[in-house]
C-alpha cells in the first residue's frame, strides 16, 4: 500500500514539474522575444541619431567601456571616446538621408546579447553626391540598468566596393581584388565628380574640402621637379597660391582614362587650365597619373604625378 501510494505521489509530482516547466520555458521565451525586440530598437535608435546628427544620444547608446572594430579600423577601438572620434569623423563628412535594417539575429545568453545584421545606409557627401552604402555588423549587448546597451561591435561595409546594384541587393564579390575590375556608370561619375572637387578646392584654397580628400599618407610629385609633396605641403601651398591673390579661370580635363581594381582606381588624364594672378594669365597643360582609393562611400587622392607639355 505505502508503495503505490508513493508511486502515485511521484508521478503527480513529475506531472506537476511537467505543467510548471512548460510554463516556465512559455515565460522565458516571451521574456527573451522582449529582449529581442529591444535590442533591435537599440540598434535602429543608433541609426536615427546618426541622421539627426545627435552626437549625445550616440554616445548614450553606447557603454563606457566599449571595445570593437569601425569600418576601416586597423586596430581595436577601446572605450567611448575611441568610439566616438570615429563618429565624429561620420558626422563631419556625411549627411544621412535614411537607412534599413534588412536582415538581423540575435542570439540570448543571459545577460548578454550577440546581434548580427544588414543593413543600408542612404547619405550625400557635402559636394551633394548621394551613396548607398551596404553594411554587416556583429553587435555585443549587455543588460545594464534594466535595458540593453552596445558593449561591443564589428561593423563594416560589405565586400565588393560596398555599393548596391539596382533592386540586385549587394554586388557578389569578386574574390581578387588585384584583378581588373570596371566601374558603372554611376560610379565613374563619382570618381570623376570628386577628382575634379580635388583640383578646384586646391586652386580655391579650400582647406575643408582638400582636408576631406587628400588623406594622411598622400604622395604629390608636381610639375616642374623639386621634392616630393606630403598632404601638409600641399594644403601650405594651395593657401599660398590664393593668399598671393592666385585663382582659377578655367579647368578641363580633354582626355581621362581609368583602370579599377578593386577599391583603388589608377586615372591617366590630360589637363588644361588657366589661372590668373595680379592680372597676369597663364595657361598650363600636361598629363597626370593619379591614384584614388574608396573610402567611406567617396574616393580620396592619395597620389599624383604631374608633368607639363604634351
Amino acid at each position: 500500500m505505502r508503495m503505490r501510494a508513493l508511486g502515485l505521489i511521484v508521478a503527480i509530482a513529475a506531472v506537476a514539474c511537467a505543467h510548471a516547466g512548460a510554463a516556465e520555458e512559455k515565460s522565458m521565451g516571451g521574456k527573451a522575444d522582449g529582449d529581442r525586440a529591444e535590442i533591435i530598437r537599440h540598434i535602429r535608435s543608433i541609426f536615427e541619431a546618426y541622421l539627426r546628427k545627435d552626437r549625445a544620444a550616440i554616445r548614450r547608446t553606447h557603454a563606457r567601456d566599449w571595445v570593437g572594430f569601425l569600418g576601416p579600423s586597423t586596430k581595436i577601438e577601446r572605450g567611448i571616446d575611441d568610439y566616438m572620434a570615429g563618429a565624429d569623423r561620420s558626422l563631419e563628412s556625411f549627411d544621412g538621408l535614411g537607412y534599413e535594417l534588412l536582415d538581423t539575429e540575435v542570439q540570448l545568453y543571459g545577460d548578454l546579447g550577440l546581434v548580427y545584421y544588414t543593413a543600408r545606409y542612404d547619405f550625400q557627401d557635402h559636394d551633394g553626391h548621394k551613396e548607398s552604402l551596404p553594411l554587416r555588423s556583429l553587435d555585443v549587448y549587455r543588460r545594464e540598468g534594466g535595458g540593453w546597451i552596445q558593449a561591443g561591435s564589428h561593423i563594416t561595409p560589405i565586400p565588393s566596393g560596398g555599393r548596391w546594384g539596382e533592386g540586385e541587393g549587394t554586388q557578389a564579390p569578386s574574390g581578387d581584388a588585384a584583378a581588373p575590375g570596371s566601374l558603372s556608370g554611376e560610379e565613374r561619375t563619382a570618381l570623376l565628380a570628386d577628382r575634379e572637387a580635388v583640383w578646384r578646392a586646391w586652386f580655391a584654397g579650400d582647406m575643408e574640402g582638400l582636408g576631406r580628400a587628400l588623406p594622411a599618407e598622400l604622395i604629390a610629385v608636381d610639375a616642374g621637379g623639386g621634392p616630393w609633396g606630403s598632404r601638409e605641403e600641399t594644403l601650405r601651398a594651395s593657401a599660398d597660391f590664393t593668399a598671393r591673390g592666385g585663382k582659377l579661370v578655367r579647368l578641363d580635363f580633354p582626355q581621362t582614362e581609368i583602370q579599377s581594381y578593386g577599391e583603388v582606381a589608377i586615372l591617366f588624364t590630360k589637363y588644361e587650365l588657366v589661372t590668373e594672378q595680379e592680372g597676369k594669365r597663364s595657361e598650363i597643360s600636361g598629363r597626370g597619373t593619379e591614384v584614388f582609393v574608396r573610402r567611406d562611400g567617396r574616393w580620396v587622392n592619395t597620389a599624383w604625378h604631374l608633368d607639363s607639355g604634351e
